[in-house]
């Protein structure tokens, strides 16, 4: 099992956001710990799959926004 400060030192790393000399530590830990590097894997892929995913909405959900909008200040 993994600990959570490298739980949060793992998601340190893949964002880039890990000191030098920690992510120098961390890269041979991956070495010697599978179970380490294959963590550090799975988030590599989440950020990968996150980055890819839409990031905005649908052209229907705004307009459903739009027409409510709409609804509410002809009740007013």
């Amino acid at each position: 099992m993994i600990k959570t400060s490298t739980q949060n030192e793992l998601i340190q790393y893949v964002y880039d956001e890990l000191a030098e000399d920690a992510r120098a530590q961390l890269e041979s830990a991956f070495m010697q710990d599978d179970e380490l590097a294959e963590g550090c894997s799975e988030l590599l892929m989440f950020q990968q799959l996150l980055d890819e995913a839409a990031k905005a909405p649908s052209a229907r959900s705004v307009q459903d926004i739009l027409n409510y909008s709409k609804s509410l200040s002809l009740q007013s």
